[in-house]
This record gives structure tokens, sequence and C-alpha cells, in this order.
């Protein structure tokens, strides 16, 4: 297993900004420096260094809007000035960079794939300078692999089930340079991650049980307590008769202060 030479640098990899918010909180109030947390999208970007950077959603839309009616794109010719144009161009631009599907090479199986990669290389002509696509992201990240243990130190990967085939040869090729963790907990792992030298972390998932705070969690342990039969039947205080389940619903008040209860009523 690779050895980051950097022990003072860390990367974690999540999804979404929310994900990204709460561990950058977290790392804050943990006073934890040197670590970084980034989308996967990111790290090939600070890899790969220089003057490059992801294709925003804006640029993108702006280019194609910019080239669609002077781009001859086949049977796409038809519908190329219609309303929703620009926005089913975009995605799909985005689902080929994901995919890591190479249009110029596949251009010939079929028309639409020509269409397609006759956009593709147009919009790529307007794009501002340094905007990659995903596949060029991760290869020019792949040149500068000697540069991860002092750029990113370890890395995990945190809260993610799946990763972009645009992706994955970056991420094999990394764990040979830094140790790299996917930190699956109780989510289910991907079937490739089994030909990388890339750890796994599992668990079962038992600290999710904790998750109901405050009055909401002796709420929902009353409602356990009620048995099958009609609510006319069940005493107004359950502490107090002499049916059903002897054990009384906790104070809500005890639990103001926010405090945590599990699925049984303990705080």
């Amino acid at each position: 297993m690779a050895v980051s030479t950097n022990p003072n640098r860390r990367t974690i990899v999540a999804h979404g900004r929310l994900a990204m918010r709460e561990l950058r909180l977290n790392a804050a109030r943990q006073r934890l420096h040197g670590l970084q947390i980034f989308s996967f999208e990111q790290l090939a970007v600070r890899l790969a260094g220089g003057f490059t950077r992801p294709i925003h959603d804006e640029s993108l839309r702006s280019a194609i809007q910019a080239v669609v009616p002077e781009t001859p794109l086949g049977e796409l010719d038809g519908i190329k000035l219609l309303p929703g144009m620009i926005d089913a161009a975009a995605d799909t631009l985005h689902k080929v960079w994901r995919s890591g599907i190479d249009l110029a090479a596949r251009a010939h199986e079929h028309p639409r794939l020509e269409s397609i990669a006759r956009l593709e290389a147009a919009v790529q002509d307007r794009l501002p300078p340094g905007m990659m696509r995903p596949a060029d992201l991760a290869s020019a990240a792949l040149k500068r692999l000697a540069h991860a243990p002092a750029i990113l130190g370890s890395v995990e990967i945190v809260g993610i089930t799946e990763l972009s085939p645009s992706w994955r040869p970056l991420l094999a090729a990394l764990a040979a340079h830094v140790p790299v963790a996917w930190v699956a907990g109780p989510r289910p792992v991907p079937e490739w991650l089994a030909e990388t030298d890339i750890e796994v972390r599992r668990s079962d998932g038992e600290g999710r049980r904790r998750r109901t705070f405050g009055p909401a969690g002796e709420l929902w342990r009353c409602a356990q307590a009620r048995p099958t039969a009609s609510r006319r039947s069940w005493p107004a205080d359950p502490s107090r008769a002499g049916t059903g389940r002897s054990e009384p619903c906790l104070d809500l008040g005890r639990h103001r202060n926010g405090s945590t209860a599990t699925a049984d009523g303990r705080p």
C-alpha cells in the first residue's frame, strides 16, 4: 500500500454541497489543519494543476447557444432551433462526458453519435481556455501522480455509492501513490473496486438508529407503545392504566433541550 509523504495533508472526497459543507464545518470545529474536502472533479483539477478547470454549466449552455445555429448537426438539424434544445444538449454532453464515451472515435457507429460529436467539437472550440472535459482532466491529473503525496496526502471517499466511469482510472492509479480508502459504511460497494488496491471500509449502520432528537423521539416511542386495538380502548394516561403496556411514555418536557432518543425511547 502507498504511504503518504505528507502526514499533515489529508483529502476527503464527498458528493454534494450539503455533505461537503457539513464535513468542512466538522473539520473547522475539530481544528483539522491540512484537511481538504473536495468533490472528485475538484480533486482532479487540483492534481492537474495549472489553469485547468471543469466545464461549468453556465459556460456550457452559453457555448451551445452560440454554436447551435451555425453548426450542421445532421439528423438534429430539424430540431436544433426548437425550445429546450439547449438544455437537452447540455444534459446529453454532461452524461456523455461522465460516462467516458469518446464521441469522436464512435461517430461512425450511428448518425446520432455523429451529430453529437459535431456539437461537442464546436462547443469545445467555443469554451474558455482551460476548461476540460472529465476525461481530459483525468488524463492531465494522471500525468502528475508523482505529486499526489504532497498535494493530496491520504484520500478518503466518503458517502459515495458510485463513481462515474470517467474518474475510475484516476482513482485506481491514485491508490499506487497515496493511501486511498472507500468509506462505504452501510452502503453497497461498486463491483469494480475489487479490481483495484483501494481499501474498503464497511460498517453495519447501527449508529444510524440514533437519529430522532427532542420530543419527536418520545412521540415515536409512545406511538410504538400503543396496542393494536382501536384508539378508543386506549386509556388517556398509559402510565396509570392497568392494561396494555405498563411501561410509561417518557416525559416530553425532559427532552426539550435537544437530547437524543433511541428507537426504544432510551435517551
